[in-house]
């Protein structure tokens, strides 16, 4: 203390994978792994219903690294879920029933448990429903569907997944390897406007 006063809490240093992840709720909670990072802790000011339960980013990778895994289970070996295990795992969503609704703003609420809120909120953005976020590999096993991939990472539907000659695992490693249209596009007129002032100046 000084002055009789405590110090101010800091936010965690930033990190490269920042860019790359949501916020880890359970990660202050497993031995070892250290405090909230940067996201989880930016998270964690926003109320619940607003932030509370994030999709993972698609990843280049998800369409080849073999089946999905219970979190649970992933996190017992030492890594973190993906977006497939979360979506394979932990929704009550069964690809032979669900149906979406020509027209529809929204997707059923009954598909998403916790993750409503933040699916919710991606809705209003994109002007489109979710699609439905599993579907069944060969095998029968439950799997992402790489439209639902697609609609997180902000693109229209088909964008990618309506692409000829493009399997599922080619669509999903575009999916992972894309940036967000949205972000790129503000990054691309911010740029713009940036060098319009520079000529004005000049």
């Amino acid at each position: 203390m000084i002055g009789g006063s405590a110090s101010p809490p800091l936010l965690p240093t930033p990190t490269a994978s920042d860019a790359t992840r949501g916020p880890d709720f359970a990660k202050a909670d497993r031995p070892g792994a250290g405090g909230d990072d940067l996201v989880t802790t930016v998270a964690r000011l926003f109320d619940k219903p607003r932030a509370w339960k994030l999709f993972k980013t698609p990843t280049a990778n998800l369409g080849s690294n073999g089946s999905a895994q219970h979190p649970d289970k992933r996190k017992a070996g030492g890594h973190g879920p993906n977006l497939d295990d979360e979506v394979s795992f932990l929704l009550p969503v069964n690809p032979d029933e669900a149906e979406e609704t020509p027209g529809a703003f929204h997707s059923p609420p009954e598909w998403w448990q916790d993750f409503g809120p933040a699916v919710r909120r991606w809705e209003v953005l994109m002007g489109s429903p979710a699609p439905v976020p599993v579907e069944f590999g060969p095998r029968g096993g439950r799997r992402l569907a790489a439209a639902f991939g697609e609609w997180l990472m902000g693109l229209p539907r088909g964008w990618i997944t309506n692409v000829p000659g493009l399997n599922r695992a080619r669509q999903l490693k575009a999916i992972g390897n894309g940036a967000m249209s949205q972000q790129a596009f503000t990054a691309y007129l911010h740029l713009m406007n940036y060098k319009g002032e520079e000529h004005e100046d000049g």
